[in-house]
């Protein structure tokens, strides 16, 4: 027999399912995003949150590299990791970001195959996953199959790889920007060589590090082919963490590293 207090146990959970369930329902094309959830995330429970701001243009012409920033609400400055996908894309999971301070501000450039969702899932402290999203347009296709300068065509400037820039500065808003460049093809290996026809094998940085001047992490990314040649990365945090060092890792085992104090 139910005594009050299992009464009011038992509503408060279901008010809680109703409440999740009813957020859950309004995620865009869901059966999607379950398949990527299952597919690079876990199992935690996940919700649409329209207090991410997802900031980006609503149609590109250069597919190759598209600018995105995301803006967290205050209630998620602890966040655990932040994942960036993008449903019709062949590489569909461009980044996930680590953050060890409280965080502001995260910004990519990416590559888009087609029109598709792009979508931020934060995990929360609490372990559940806050979900946006949005609707992109491409006017060029084929910002992961096809070369972003054909030489025959054009002339293709070729960059040293693993040269790194970095600026810091404080915004008029009191926030404090991290802004890295890096040098890299970042190859898909889904393109083919204008030259010879044969496929450019993938080739990309797969891991960055953010420290401090005394070598602690202020977040680390784990990075993939979706992102674009030369990757740019900003990051706003409330507090100056004072980054000093960026150490990058490529799946050819090569480690660059920048150090700035």
């Amino acid at each position: 027999m139910f005594n009050i207090k299992n009464i009011f146990y038992f509503s408060i959970t279901l008010i809680y399912f109703n409440i999740s369930f009813s957020l859950a329902k309004n995620i865009k094309d869901i059966n999607s995003f379950l398949n990527l959830k299952n597919t690079y995330l876990n199992d935690y429970e996940y919700i649409q949150n329209n207090n991410i701001k997802l900031i980006t243009l609503n149609i590109v012409e250069e597919a190759h590299e598209v600018p995105i920033v995301i803006k967290l609400p205050k209630k998620l400055v602890n966040t655990k990791q932040i994942a960036v996908l993008i449903d019709k894309n062949p590489i569909q999971l461009a980044s996930k970001v680590f953050p060890y301070k409280k965080i502001k501000t995260l910004g990519l450039n990416i590559r888009l195959e087609q029109d598709s969702l792009i979508r931020v899932a934060v995990l929360d402290e609490n372990n559940i996953w806050n979900v946006n999203s949005k609707n992109i347009l491409v006017s060029s296709p084929g910002g992961c199959s096809l070369p972003s300068c054909n030489p025959e065509k054009e002339i293709c400037e070729i960059k040293e790889t693993g040269i790194m820039n970095f600026s810091k500065y404080k915004r008029t808003s009191g926030d404090w920007r991290f802004k890295v460049a890096i040098n890299h093809p970042m190859d898909t290996g889904l393109v083919t060589n204008t030259k010879t026809g044969k496929i450019i094998p993938e080739y990309f940085i797969n891991k960055i590090i953010f420290e401090d001047t005394d070598k602690k992490k202020i977040a680390v990314a784990e990075t993939y082919g979706a992102l674009s040649a030369n990757p740019i990365i900003l990051m706003d945090f409330y507090k100056d963490y004072r980054l000093s060092n960026v150490i990058a890792y490529d799946t050819k085992g090569n480690v660059f590293e920048l150090n700035k104090k």
